[in-house]
């Protein structure tokens, strides 16, 4: 079904070269999937997606809405605009909506093919940890400027209802996983105490960080998190950034 549009691609990117000041990647990328139809690029290269709980309220499985929206995602290396896309995050899934024939396909792209998407401002990352088989699947990027970078794991947790007339199952939003990475490492974000291991001679600092938004830890984790991962990037230099094992 893939099939193979290299020359027909180059021809699209000369002769757009000449107007570049006023074509954005974004807009010539689009141009070229709607008119060589977007059946025939690999984001047809996934697994059909057959939806297994039935939801019939509010508590769904999937990140912001049970409805697909349009996004971006790098698949395969290549990047596709204005595609629909929804995020499973119970079963860690990403779909996408494709037409053909006037017919639609709902496909579950093979995940590890997955570099990252975005969907309105959230961007998230395919993340798979060689010192921690824990920390794998798709992650929302809270912080990734500077060699010390923060993502969030979503999570939901599944209830199984039924009354006389119907069985359904609810998604109940649960506490995220926050992780950080630091050089090629990946490690768990539960509380300071993970940072005191890895960066023992900023304890001070980081302990008056905590101390001092206590709050907004509370009120507002993920800016929390951001703005622990501009503290840290602040306090490590560049010539002494080593974990300590």
């Amino acid at each position: 079904m893939y099939k193979n549009y290299f020359f027909f691609f180059s021809f699209v990117v000369t002769t757009f070269s000449t107007f570049s000041q006023n074509y954005s990647q974004e807009k010539i990328f689009s141009w070229y999937d709607q008119n060589i139809g977007i059946e025939n690029t690999t984001l047809f290269q996934g697994i059909e997606y057959v939806e297994t709980d039935r939801m019939i309220n509010e508590k769904h499985k999937f990140f912001e809405t049970q409805e697909f929206q349009n996004g971006s995602v790098t698949y395969n290396g290549q990047t596709f605009y204005e595609v629909p896309l929804k995020y499973n995050i119970y079963d860690d899934l990403l779909l996408v909506n494709l037409k053909q024939d006037q017919r639609n396909f709902i496909f579950q792209l093979i995940d590890n093919q997955v570099d990252q998407f975005q969907i309105d401002e959230n961007k998230f990352r395919y993340l798979k940890a060689n010192n921690n088989s824990d920390i794998l699947g798709f992650y929302e990027v809270i912080n990734e400027e500077g060699a010390f970078k923060i993502f969030k794991k979503h999570l939901r947790n599944r209830m199984e209802i039924r009354d006389r007339s119907v069985a359904y199952s609810e998604f109940n939003p649960a506490d995220p996983d926050y992780i950080f990475q630091f050089k090629d490492d990946f490690f768990e974000l539960d509380n300071r105490r993970n940072l005191f291991s890895k960066f023992p001679d900023l304890k001070s600092e980081i302990r008056g960080f905590y101390s001092k938004y206590r709050k907004q830890s509370r009120n507002n984790p993920d800016l929390f998190m951001k703005n622990l991962a501009n503290e840290i990037n602040n306090l490590i230099p560049s010539a002494t950034n080593q974990i300590q094992e």
